[in-house]
């Protein structure tokens, strides 16, 4: 008997490529999700970044009240100049910044803002004082002036060794006089004041971090001059480069670190509002 046998293997077909017409249909396509993807990715990254820079001040607020309640409901000075020595360790300047004042109630990560070798206070800087938009910033934010317990320097009495200091706005010599009046822990309508704030990152480190980078940091206060609104930016804003206290950033030369120079002559705010 014979027997046959049938094969039922075939040849396999070839698979068809995509023609030209397809892959920029494909490519349209992905272009066209990734634009309508950019954008909420895009707010979602700043949201993130607004959620944390809210709760870096709120901590910094936070510590400030801490401090408060120990000094008699008395916010941190802002005294800063050749005549103002802090008594705890003989360096010069107490600002709400200082090791000394809310460093003792807030964590530090950046001690690059002044050298071992400067007679100033040691000041905080890196984590909650530091907001995520500000450009190699280490310390973004700063206190509204006319919280300060002591915000200005009398005439050194030489002969005594002695060294009067103001509250705000109280000093006839002073740069405020007058221009407003300062509050404490205490103060009504609290939450109507703003007690800190972001501010222009005016120092830079004096020395360089593990990264071999320079980092910014803001100074002592904001908000000492002009009417209440133009502090802030509103009305015609104040002058910089007629005003002659608001910081070290009097003119084109010496522009705030973090903006762009060509800008300056626009700069109508002691916050620039990353």
């Amino acid at each position: 008997m014979q027997s046959t046998s049938t094969s039922n293997t075939s040849c396999p077909r070839p698979s068809r490529a995509f023609t030209l017409i397809e892959l920029l249909v494909v490519i349209a396509i992905i272009a066209l999700l990734i634009g309508i993807l950019l954008p909420a990715l895009g707010a979602a990254q700043q949201t993130a970044k607004d959620m944390l820079c809210k709760a870096n001040m709120r901590s910094v607020a936070t510590a400030t009240m801490v401090y408060a309640n120990d000094f008699k409901g008395n916010f941190p000075p802002v005294l800063g100049g050749p005549y103002v020595i802090d008594p705890e360790n003989g360096d010069r300047n107490m600002v709400w910044y200082d090791v000394n004042r809310l460093g003792r109630y807030l964590p530090q990560e950046d001690y690059h803002n002044v050298s071992l070798q400067n007679q100033d206070n040691q000041t905080i800087g890196g984590t909650v004082v530091q907001c995520p938009n500000h450009p190699e910033g280490s310390r973004s934010y700063t206190m509204n002036h006319w919280a300060a317990s002591l915000a200005e320097v009398g005439q050194p009495n030489f002969s005594s060794g002695t060294v009067p200091y103001y509250r705000p706005g109280t000093y006839a010599q002073g740069t405020s006089y007058e221009l407003g009046r300062g509050f404490n822990s205490s103060t009504e309508r609290a939450s109507a004041l703003m007690l800190f704030s972001e501010a222009w990152g005016t120092w830079k480190s004096e020395t360089e971090n593990d990264y071999d980078e320079i980092t910014w940091f803001t100074g002592a206060s904001v908000g000492f001059e002009g009417l209440p609104g133009e502090r802030f930016g509103g009305g015609e804003g104040i002058d910089s480069l007629e005003s002659p206290n608001n910081g070290n950033w009097l003119n084109a030369a010496v522009p705030p670190a973090d903006m762009d120079p060509e800008l300056v002559d626009d700069l109508d705010s002691f916050i620039p509002y990353y």
